[in-house]
């Protein structure tokens, strides 16, 4: 399990202590896309894989977020997954989610139809989501559901870029 917390409203050490007063063990671990400051760990950055057999509607949307200067955000999917459709129905249909929503470029790839394609991406379980910046690198993963508000924080980080 993973836990994310605020550096403004409790302390790492704070927290610590409360995760073993319940009996967990804390590890402490960079934050997705860390890597650049002093003494961070190197990250090694990848570009977002455009195969050569990827389908026209994966290569349009690429293109069409590089026209617009929008980053993309990759949603592997099954219409069989529970989580995946969580994720459609709860996080993204909530309105601060959706409004950031607008200002990417979302591509949802089935993986039951596409499945050379969450090949070539590494995609073993789903949901798999990839943060792709304006560049094309992929600077963020969701192998599962999250709630709006984390989404949301993560989105924000994602247009920051």
């Amino acid at each position: 399990m993973t836990i994310g917390y605020d550096p403004k409203r409790i302390s790492p050490e704070k927290l610590a202590k409360l995760i073993t007063d319940l009996g967990f063990k804390v590890e402490e671990v960079e934050p997705p896309g860390a890597g650049t400051g002093a003494g961070a760990k190197k990250h090694q950055r990848v570009k977002a894989p455009m195969p050569d057999d990827a389908p026209k509607f994966f290569r349009e949307a690429f293109d069409k977020a590089r026209r617009a200067n929008h980053p993309i955000v990759i949603d592997f999917w099954a219409k069989w997954c529970p989580p995946c459709l969580q994720l459609k129905e709860v996080t993204f249909r909530d309105p601060k989610v959706a409004g950031l929503l607008e200002k990417v470029q979302l591509i949802y790839v089935d993986l039951d139809q596409y499945p050379a394609l969450g090949k070539a991406y590494g995609v073993q379980a789903i949901p798999d989501l990839f943060l792709v910046d304006r560049q094309g690198w992929i600077v963020d993963r969701l192998q599962d559901f999250e709630p709006p508000d984390a989404f949301f924080v993560r989105l924000r980080r994602l247009l920051a870029e």
